[in-house]
Formats: structure tokens, sequence, C-alpha cells
């Protein structure tokens, strides 16, 4: 009796070896000692814990559109941030996907075709054992199929409508937080705006409060010439001299530091130059305050963050139904025409990423069927039962955060108009100083330079000036940001104040 052939098994297993082979872990891929530095393959040696330089991420792409010469007042820079926050650009694919995604379960009601096409060569070798001989056999031969099938769904207790609303709920929620994104822009770009505008200020009163001090100091040494003054009032005059200036210097980091967090808040790149208008004196009037309640009830219509939770709770509503209706009978159409030449037998067509038609063709031939089927669920574990537990507690876990978000809604409101009012009444208050501290200081130094005040009087003075308008600086800004805030927690904020 011959011996079979072993050279496929051979070859066999000489694949498998090396398959295995390939599915091995590049060691340099992974630190060699939890002590000791890491760098990527091929990479240039680098000294201690630095990675080595990738030269295509040292690039900082400029921002387009900007106009280094250009003086940006507080509208155009909203309008710069939204063009160019990576925010923006993240939100608004987010609901491309979205809104993608919806259409995706609206297609769902469309019947699936596909085609498959299969060319190639069988051969099979085979031996049967008898009881006087054995009998080898060897056949051969070529083959072609082509197969066309259709799936469609007729019908499923509207399990499709409910996924398709739950589809379109998530894209509304999409765009609700798309325009959430610029809200969240136009606030914290016009905060920055404000805090900048203070931070000018402030350096405005330091070099004010600064000339005063030299105006003093040139008081004190006059005295001192004259044979009226001391030496212990020229040294006070020179300490408020110095004090003047530390307060200008700190005055120019903190408008630095205001000017940093506005380019921040912008999202273009940090080395742009960028030149901001003066913020405008603000407006300072409290006779048009609404009423809280007006407020509030305005607000809870319109706050993205409100409309976002309902559109999650309409969403987790329509997954419920979904889940209840994927536990019925489903209906659905089945059709297939194929045809196969040659002398191939073939009882399934191989797919990638699906499962291929399944036939029973032998040589040549062709094939057409039709067929409507049900499927019924009739026991999985309670695999269905629980999935509808879930589903209903999601429901009840959105009402409970749509409720949060409108507690919260109100809270915020109410907060943000009462730190509007003491804001307003806090800048009234700064100007009403301001002005009795200049009137102060106006007095204190012409009754130093008649001889009839004192050193000290007079820097006393300058003291309050400085403080009381840098209070006066502060406090405008603060009023101009709880304005924004306020808007900001009503959902009304759609554009940069003018």
């Amino acid at each position: 009796m011959p011996r079979p052939d072993r050279a496929p098994l051979r070859w066999g297993i000489a694949m498998l070896a090396l398959l295995a082979g390939c599915a091995g872990v590049d060691p340099q891929l992974a630190p060699a000692r939890s002590d000791a530095p890491w760098r990527p393959p091929a990479a240039p040696p680098t000294e201690g814990f630095v990675l080595p330089p990738q030269p295509a991420l040292a690039a900082l792409p400029p921002t387009e559109d900007f106009d280094a010469a250009h003086v940006y007042t507080l509208p155009e820079l909203v309008d710069l941030a939204q063009r160019h926050h990576p925010a923006t650009r993240i939100a608004w694919i987010e609901a491309l996907n979205a809104a993608q995604a919806e259409g995706v379960a609206r297609n769902s009601w469309l019947p699936h075709l596909s085609a498959s096409v299969l060319a190639g060569y069988q051969r099979r070798r085979g031996e049967s054992e008898g009881r006087l001989l054995d009998v080898q056999s060897d056949g051969s031969g070529h083959a072609a199929v082509g197969v066309l099938s259709l799936q469609w769904l007729l019908f499923d207790f509207g399990e499709r409508t409910a996924l398709a609303e739950g589809a379109r709920q998530g894209a509304l929620a999409a765009g609700i937080g798309f325009t959430a994104v610029h809200q969240q822009l136009i606030e914290s770009v016009c905060l920055a705006y404000y805090r900048l505008g203070a931070a000018r200020s402030r350096i405005a009163v330091a070099q004010r409060a600064l000339a005063n001090s030299r105006q003093v100091l040139e008081a004190a040494r006059a005295r001192h010439a004259q044979g009226v003054g001391t030496v212990l009032d020229v040294a006070q005059a020179r300490q408020g001299e110095a004090q003047a200036e530390l307060a200008r210097v700190q005055a120019q980091a903190r408008e630095r530091d205001a000017y940093h967090a506005l380019v921040a808040a912008l999202g273009i790149s940090p080395l742009s130059p960028l030149q901001v208008a003066e913020a405008p004196a603000p407006r300072l009037d409290r006779s048009a305050e609404a009423p809280v309640e007006r407020i509030v009830a305005e607000a809870l219509a319109r706050r993205p963050d409100v409309q976002a939770a309902h559109a999650a709770l309409l969403a987790s509503e329509a997954a419920s139904r979904a889940s209840e209706a994927a536990s019925k009978p489903k209906v659905f159409l089945a059709a297939s025409a194929s045809r196969s030449t040659g002398a191939a037998s073939v009882s399934a067509l191989p797919g990638i990423g699906q499962q291929g038609p399944t036939l029973n063709l032998a040589g040549s031939g062709s094939g057409a069927g039709v067929f409507v089927g049900v499927t019924v669920p009739i026991f999985d574990g309670g695999l269905r039962e629980s999935s509808q537990t879930q589903a209903r507690q999601r429901v009840d876990a959105a009402a409970a955060r749509l409720e949060r978000a409108q507690q919260q809604a109100v809270q915020q409101i109410v907060a943000a108009q009462d730190a509007l009012r003491s804001a307003l009444a806090s800048a009234e208050a700064a100007e009403t100083l301001q002005s009795t501290a200049a009137l102060m200081h106006d007095a204190a130094l012409d009754a130093y330079r008649h001889g009839v005040g004192t050193v000290t009087a007079v820097a006393l003075a300058d003291t309050q000036l400085l403080e009381a308008g840098q209070a006066l600086a502060d406090a405008r800004a603060a009023a101009q940001s709880a304005a924004v805030t306020l808007a900001f927690a009503t959902g009304a904020l759609g554009a940069a104040p003018r």
C-alpha cells in the first residue's frame, strides 16, 4: 500500500511556525528596565529621560485671517475665537457625526443588497478503504460563482422607528452642544477682555500715582532747600515714589498675564502679536433689572444644558421603546440569485467582514429564490428582560439629570443676578470714593506746598488715591463681567456685548 503524501502537512506546520514567529513582541518598543531611559527604535540617543525631537511637530501653524496691524474690538475678538478656537471645530465635527448617525438609523428601513463573485481552482485527493482493496481518488476543476442576495426587514414592531428617534435626539443634543460651546467661548473671551481692560486701567492709575509721588518729592525737596522741611520728609517722599514705581511694575505684570489669558481664550497662536482696543466705559444702569421670576422662566426654556438634558431624556425613552420592540417577532424578506460555471462544488461563499451566503452548487447551473420569514425570540436566558430594565433605569436617570440641570440653572441665574446687583453698587461706590480721594489728595498736596500740611498726610492721600483708582477699575470690570455672566446663565449670550 503506498504511503500517503505528507507534503501538505509539512507545509502547513511550517506556515504555522512562521506565523507564530511573526507574532512576537519587539523588545525595542518597551523600556528595558523600570529605571532606565527609553527611546523609540532607530532614534538618536538622548541624555536622560528626554525624548528625541520630532521635527514634524515643531511647526506651529500660523493663525489664518489674522491682521497684526489691526486693533481688535471685543466683537472682532469673539469672531476671531469662533473661527480659530479648536473647541468650535471639535463641536462642529461631533454635530456632523451625530447627524450622520441619524441618517444611518433612517436608512435601516431600506433593503440590504449584496453581490459576491468567486473564481478559483479546486482540487481534492482522498483514499477510501474497502474489504478487498483500497481506492485512491484525485480530482480537480475550475469554477466561477456569482451570487446576488437581498435582505429586507419588513416589520419589527417599531424598533427601527424608536432607534431612529433616539438618533435624531442625539443629533439635536449635539447641535445644542455646538451652541453651548460657542456661548462658553463668548463668555471666556469677554471675561478675559474685561480683565485685560481692568489691568490696563490699573497701569494708568499707577502711572498717575507715580506722577503724584514725584510731585510730592519735588515739594519736599523745595521745602528742604528753603529750610522749612526736614530730611525725614524728603526720605519719606522718596519712599512714596519707590512704592508707586513698584505698583506700576506690578500693574504691568498683571497686564501681561491678562493679555496671555486673552490669547489663550481666543485659541490663536501665542506668538501672534495681538493688538486689543481699549474697553469702553461701562454703562452702569440698575433701572433695567427684570424680575428674577421672569428671567428664570425664559432661561429654562433656552439654556443649552437644559435643552440637552431634555433631548437626552427623549433619546433614552426612545431607546427603552426599542428595547421592548426587540423582544417581539420580526418579519423579513430574503431573496437570492446565483450562477455557477465549472466543475467545482460550492456550499458557501467566503466573505470579508461578513458571513457569505449559503449555497448548494455543483458544476454549472443557476438558481433563484424568494422567501418571507418570521423570527420569534423565545428564550435568551433573561437577556431581553435585563436590557429592558436597564433601559427603564436609564430613562429615570435622564429625568433626574434634567431636574438637576433645571435646579442648577435656577441657582446660577439667581447668583448671577445678585452678583450683578452687587457689582453695580460697588462700581457706584468706587466712583464716589475715587472722586473724594482725588479731592483729598489735591487738598493735602496744596496744603503741604504752602507749609500748613505734612508729608505724611500727602503720602497717605496719595496711597488712598491709588487704592481708590484701582478699586474703581476692578469694580467696573466686575460689573461688565457680571453682566456677561448673567447673560450666559440665562442662555442669552449669543454674541459679544456692544
